[in-house]
């Protein structure tokens, strides 16, 4: 699977599967995240090359889907400008459920290169891991998230109410769920 996005300043982004040489940039784009302090309840940017390559490892013997936006004009590890990752669920009773993650790199939003990985990972997990559901979370401020998981179909079917405790500040998570039959019933393209 590959596919080019065209944005609006006229620079072309690759849509691809996560190769190992991604590793690097994946969590280069996670840590600048991270740095923001708005949108992930992670306190501390993963640095070490175990935790980097353990995670590629993971994904990789657990068959999860990670769509990544890739910048092919910059260099590595700064090529990698999104992911999208969906993760099996914990639960042996669950496997039919995906949770899904996403980063865009700061300089890079706005411009639908989330909705499309979003897009494609969800295709991507019922085409290859007979995933029917993904689940997701998000910060109770993350408005722009939450419009877009709307648009895409997510409905919220909960709060967990001051669920983080960040720099000082307590912070709700909105969980939101789709199904992908009918995500898939409303995106003719599909």
């Amino acid at each position: 699977m590959r596919k080019v996005l065209t944005l609006r300043t006229g620079e072309e982004i690759i849509i691809r599967h996560l190769k190992k040489s991604d590793v690097e940039g994946v969590w280069n784009n996670f840590n600048e995240v991270i740095d923001e302090g708005l949108y992930l309840p992670v306190l501390f940017p993963v640095r070490t090359q175990l935790e980097k390559e353990s995670w590629y490892h993971y994904i990789k013997k657990e068959n999860e889907i990670c769509i990544i936006a890739e910048n092919p004009k910059l260099k590595p590890p700064f090529n990698i400008i999104g992911q999208c990752e969906i993760s099996n669920s914990d639960w042996d009773a669950a496997t039919h459920v995906g949770v899904l993650g996403i980063i865009v790199k700061k300089k890079y939003r706005d411009f639908g290169i989330g909705r499309e990985i979003i897009q494609i990972a969800i295709k991507e997990s019922k085409k290859l891991n007979n995933k029917e559901k993904i689940t997701l979370s998000c910060f109770s401020t993350n408005q722009r998230a939450i419009y877009l998981y709307k648009k895409l179909g997510f409905k919220i079917v909960g709060t967990k109410k001051k669920q983080f405790y960040m720099e000082s500040n307590y912070y709700d998570e909105v969980l939101m769920e789709l199904w992908i039959d009918d995500f898939l019933s409303h995106n003719i393209e599909s």
